[in-house]
């Protein structure tokens, strides 16, 4: 218990030390900022200039931030390769001894967890397992403790639905179709119920089960229970249902988040609407899964792309 609340002093600590001094660091905030616009080149030649300044020659966040970009220009530009934004990726992570800066930036590195995952599914779905698997390595390597190469490769969560979920009887469809409302309720009902029990559930990039989940592997697991199938990652669940306005936003809708409604990297369920306020439960990069108000908050208010009907 002594090294457990040790262990929480110290991170925490870190954690407050790093948002004081980088939060006031314009120059940090003004790349950050860039890459959230998806001015990569840019990011990589300012990141590439200051590390000749003694002052950001051994910055992990300067190093991070180069890293990221190299890998969002592989995919446009030939002469970047993801060897080297990997190698980047090392150097910052040797920088960043105690991991404070893995989890103030957490929603950065899940950009280049998601396209290595990517990556790895990709390679799987093409017969290449060999090269799948040694993608894996790779990724287990930088990323530790993650999920089994089964299951970032699997595509649907192994569940059966609630039986509360289950076909009804005849009589019982009859009565829903003349009384929509009281349906659409008792679903709404039935999906944040199954949300809620996994409320402190671990963040597992990859998870998909109640040991541990990703964003969008916690939304598809919660609607499988409820006999609604979705595709497994984010982008696809992004596009595979119609779009609604965020005044009309209801619970069970699903909320997208991203740089843009083309790059989309989280996922929640909407679990209230209360006035001008809207709430999601989702799986949390630093907590797991839990229920965040949007509206309101710094972070996600920004990153607010589209949201989904998916009952």
């Amino acid at each position: 218990m002594k090294y457990t609340l040790t262990y929480l002093f110290v991170t925490l600590s870190s954690i407050m030390f790093s948002s004081i001094v980088w939060g006031q660091d314009r120059t940090i905030d003004k790349i950050e900022m860039l890459y959230d616009q998806g001015n990569y080149s840019k990011v990589f030649r300012k990141t590439r200039k200051l590390q000749k300044d003694s002052k950001y020659q051994n910055s992990a966040p300067v190093k991070l931030f180069e890293a990221l970009a190299v890998y969002q220009l592989t995919k446009t530009k030939n002469k970047y390769s993801e060897k080297n934004a990997l190698d980047n990726y090392r150097t910052f992570v040797s920088l960043d001894s105690i991991g404070e800066y893995r989890l103030t930036y957490a929603i950065y590195i899940y950009d280049l967890q998601i396209g290595l995952v990517n990556k790895i599914r990709n390679l799987e779905k093409q017969g290449k397992s060999t090269e799948a698997k040694a993608e894996f390595q790779t990724y287990n390597q930088l990323f530790k403790h993650q999920v089994s190469y089964e299951e970032i490769t699997a595509t649907q969560p192994n569940v059966k639905p609630n039986s509360e979920s289950s076909n009804t009887s005849d009589k019982e469809e009859h009565v829903e179709t003349n009384n929509s409302s009281n349906s659409l309720k008792r679903q709404q009902k039935a999906i944040l119920k199954e949300a809620n029990k996994h409320l402190g559930t671990p963040y597992k990039y990859g998870g998909i089960t109640p040991k541990g989940f990703d964003c969008s592997g916690f939304t598809q697991y919660v609607m499988a229970k409820n006999g609604i199938n979705i595709p497994r990652t984010s982008k696809a669940q992004a596009v595979s249902h119609k779009k609604v306005k965020q005044k009309d936003a209801r619970i069970g809708d699903l909320v997208f988040f991203g740089s843009s409604k083309s790059n989309i990297s989280h996922v929640g369920i909407v679990s209230k609407v209360e006035g001008d306020k809207l709430y999601m439960i989702h799986a949390s990069t630093s907590k797991g899964i839990m229920i965040t108000e949007i509206t309101t908050n710094v972070y996600w208010s920004k990153k607010v792309q589209f949201i989904t009907r998916v009952i």
